[in-house]
């Protein structure tokens, strides 16, 4: 499907979409946990429901509710399973150790890019700890079972191996210890795990990389809800910056998810930010280049690239080189697509330089990736322009599109 986006005024107030960083982990610590719980999740994506799925395959019970999902808990691991994972690079980076701790038979699936992501060094930390996984990327199939109580992981490639290995761990109810290797990458999302396994009890001690777990169950709180998705509303809140004025609600300014850090960018570019309580307000000025770090917060990279591209002067992005192992290579994508809306980009190395200025009616291609179909239709703002792969925002933020023409934006379904 591809969309085209007039240039347009934007005023209003939309909420923000649940996490489904945060929906993964909830999800997972139900359904490893000792009892019922309800996830208050009131929209769902295609990534949040491939998890619930497998979490079905692995022997618990995940129902849709009204509210969000039921969750029963898995009680009898079945002997085998079949995992389509979609493709959500959570969902396989998570459930893979979770079911080499459950013991089970799991074979792996998955779409997209997601057979060609990184899995090597996860796979070669679970057979360390005793299992097998018979591949380093998809499809696999995992046998035998996690055994012992000190494991290890590469923390340098994706925050999601330790968070796997996490989840893992706990779903034995052993003591166990948990030593990374390598600089860790996206610190917020092991967070974000440590906060979820506090929710169910589950208090874990990290001291310079090595992570104690201590003994026993997870033990559901009841009934819990998925924080509103700072990523998702980055988009909403870059929106604002470039044409108009926005405010997104649900907001956890407190939260783990180092994509907060949107706010405090778009100040220092020279927009207008505002918060009050869970609401947080962008408003349009004149846009000044900016020097940021993307090493914890990559999945702002693309949207933050437009609104680079809309500022006078040459902004640069550091920590970028993880962008080539997303949905799609995001660094190549993000150079095209500026070189397209006529704002020259380059990349050195872990660098990525913007030439900001003034962006022009373009052609972008979604690259079947939902953060850069978004990034596209915000920059379309401001001087219009067409993206294809549209559909691709189901993968994390299906009403992306309602949402916009709500605020005023002109997005229409195009040939």
């Amino acid at each position: 499907m591809k969309v085209k986006v007039s240039p347009s005024r934007i005023h209003g107030s939309v909420s923000a979409v649940p996490s489904k960083s945060h929906a993964h982990r909830l999800l997972i610590a139900a359904a490893l946990a000792d009892g019922e719980s309800k996830v208050i999740c009131p929209a769902v994506s295609r990534d949040i429901e491939a998890t619930a799925e497998c979490l079905n395959a692995l022997g618990a019970t995940v129902t849709r509710t009204e509210y969000g999902y039921l969750v029963h808990p898995v009680t009898a691991p079945p002997a085998s399973a079949l995992l389509d994972c979609g493709e959500s690079g959570s969902t396989l980076r998570f459930l893979l150790p979770v079911a080499c701790a459950l013991g089970t038979t799991a074979t792996f699936t998955g779409h997209g890019r997601l057979p060609s992501r990184p899995v090597k060094e996860l796979a070669a930390a679970l057979r360390k700890g005793g299992a097998e996984v018979g591949a380093d990327s998809l499809p696999l199939v995992t046998g035998g079972k996690l055994s012992g109580s000190e494991f290890e992981v590469d923390a340098s490639v994706s925050s999601q191996y330790v968070s796997g290995m996490l989840f893992a761990l706990a779903a034995t109810g052993k003591r166990c210890v948990l030593r990374t290797t390598g600089t860790p990458v996206s610190r917020g999302y092991t967070e974000m795990t440590l906060d979820a396994l506090a929710l169910f009890g589950k208090r874990v001690e990290e001291d310079d990389g090595v992570y104690i777990l201590p003994a026993g169950r997870l033990h559901s709180p009841g009934e819990l809800r998925a924080e509103g998705d700072w990523s998702s509303a980055a988009f909403m809140l870059a929106a604002g910056a470039l044409a108009g004025d926005v405010t997104v609600t649900g907001l956890n300014a407190d939260s783990a998810q180092r994509d907060k850090a949107i706010a405090d960018i778009l100040a220092k570019m020279g927009a207008d930010v505002k918060s009050e309580k869970d609401a947080f307000t962008v408003r349009a000025g004149r846009l000044v280049p900016v020097e940021a770090d993307m090493e914890d917060t990559p999945d702002l990279a693309p949207v933050l690239s437009v609104v680079m591209a809309a500022a006078e002067g040459r902004s640069v992005m550091t920590g970028v080189g993880r962008l080539k192992d997303k949905e799609s290579d995001r660094l190549a994508a993000i150079v095209s697509n500026l070189a397209a809306m006529g704002v020259a980009a380059e990349t050195d190395g872990d660098t990525l330089t913007i030439y900001g200025g003034k962006i022009r009616p373009f052609a972008a291609h979604g690259r079947k990736d939902h953060r850069m179909v978004m990034s596209a239709a915000v920059a379309g703002l401001v001087a219009g322009g067409t993206v294809d792969d549209a559909e691709a925002v189901a993968k994390s933020y299906p009403s992306f599109f309602e949402d916009l023409r709500t605020l005023g934006g002109h997005a229409d379904e195009t040939v």
